[in-house]
């Protein structure tokens, strides 16, 4: 029996050996144990290559707007395991995390023994569902890796949204844009409406494939709805209805993954309580995520961004050609894990400055600044920080920003880092 969440997180770091492992037999073995499918379960379902994180924010922040209690499910976590796992923007309760995980116990034990360990991804997943099932009164989960596959989809939701396709985990889903798009579509269930972010024509016709096949109606960015800016406000529309919004969260791509969530709330709307326009537009004026383009020091600036493949560096290097001041420089620091497309990212990179700052970080998939030096562009000149809590405690310059970028678990590092540091001062 485990009496800590500490003792919960340890025991899972060491499971960390399980790896990846697509299927969902696992995960419907350990929901079983805990009576889930004998209960009802209201959740929305998010998969995409890019934007998924945004989107839920955008999506619980509405609902908070409403008074409702909110479950979010997002990985992985800036700070410890279980933040995961969310009611209210705030982390689980230790104590309902620890009893959780307990009754789960036995069955993890009893697959460990059929040689089918479950993976501590696949535990977290069903620690979320059943906490959320007994406490929110909405839940909004987003997929880890894939979509048919992955551990999250083994639930109906009441809405499913595919915020876009891009490379991303090609080793398990594929290695062309429409066999990953096959994966994402496999969060489709039948007769459950699915939100579709920009995503090309040839992809459309996969998803609606999909769609049709399940008889689920289909909402795709651009046909559907669409967003447009005019001076400080973002204009959605729809057939026959236009909502004027402002954002937080920096970045024109931003507006596109609130257009997402808008859309999913009105599509909603039409057969559950409804969330009014109002409560709309303050929950997407709230909405703010860590770790996306956030500014966590100022005198000297660092801003941190978990751009972890190619497309999202891209937004990343147009984010900072939105919003960068022409007066100050431009400093890198990247990290990244070692099965990413380091070649391409750099490149992004090069197109918004040179001077890149390579380093590394304590992870097991972790590139090390030799490795990103081997899969990085031939002739890159950079710079290499071997400790990377020493360079930023000697970032000074007030005339430069740094820009801290790669995986989502080093940038989680560094934050910590920073707000620990200021804490202290």
């Amino acid at each position: 029996m485990f009496t800590t969440c500490t003792s919960v997180n340890q025991y899972l770091d060491q499971r960390e050996k399980v790896g990846v492992k697509p299927g969902l037999l696992r995960v419907k073995r350990l929901l079983e144990a805990v009576n889930f499918y004998e209960q009802p379960f209201t959740g929305i379902h998010v998969a995409g290559t890019n934007g998924k994180g945004s989107t839920v924010t955008y999506l619980a922040s509405c609902y908070r707007v409403c008074e409702k209690q909110v479950g979010t499910f997002t990985s992985p976590s800036l700070t410890d395991r279980h933040a995961m796992i969310k009611m209210n923007l705030e982390p689980i309760d230790e104590t309902f995390y620890v009893n959780y995980f307990n009754q789960l116990k036995p069955t993890i034990d009893q697959l460990d023994k059929e040689s089918d360990p479950p993976s501590p991804f696949e535990i977290m997943v069903v620690i979320a569902l059943k906490y959320f099932q007994d406490y929110a009164d909405v839940a909004i989960i987003e997929a880890g890796l894939g979509g048919r596959d992955d551990a999250t989809n083994v639930f109906k939701p009441i809405a499913s949204v595919i915020t876009s396709i891009g490379y991303d985990h090609m080793q398990f889903l594929g290695t062309t844009l429409p066999e990953i798009a096959k994966q994402k579509a496999g969060i489709i269930k039948e007769d459950v409406p699915v939100i579709i972010g920009d995503v090309p024509d040839d992809i459309k016709q996969i998803i609606r494939k999909e769609a049709n096949s399940k008889r689920a109606p289909f909402y795709f960015y651009g046909e559907s709805f669409s967003v447009k800016k005019a001076e400080e406000e973002w204009t959605y529309q729809s057939m026959n209805l236009k909502l004027a919004f402002q954002l937080k969260m920096k970045g024109d791509h931003q507006a596109h993954n609130a257009a997402v969530a808008i859309k999913t709330l009105f599509v909603l709307n039409q057969d559950r309580d409804n969330v009014s326009l109002g409560q709309i537009k303050r929950g997407i004026k709230d909405a703010a995520i860590k770790g996306r383009f956030e500014q966590i020091a100022s005198q000297p600036d660092i801003i941190i961004d978990g751009a972890h493949n190619a497309e999202a560096m891209q937004v990343f290097v147009d984010t900072i050609k939105e919003t960068h001041d022409e007066d100050k420089a431009i400093q890198i620091l990247f990290a990244a894990f070692k099965d990413k497309p380091v070649k391409d990212m750099l490149e992004i990179i090069q197109t918004v400055t040179h001077n890149i700052v390579l380093t590394t970080f304590n992870h097991p998939r972790a590139a090390s600044i030799e490795e990103l030096m081997k899969l990085g562009p031939k002739g890159l000149h950079v710079k290499h920080a071997p400790d990377w809590q020493a360079f930023i405690e000697e970032i000074k310059a007030p005339e430069q920003v740094t820009y801290v970028v790669g995986s989502l678990d080093f940038i989680g590092k560094v934050r910590q880092n920073i707000k620990c540091k200021v804490l202290q001062k």
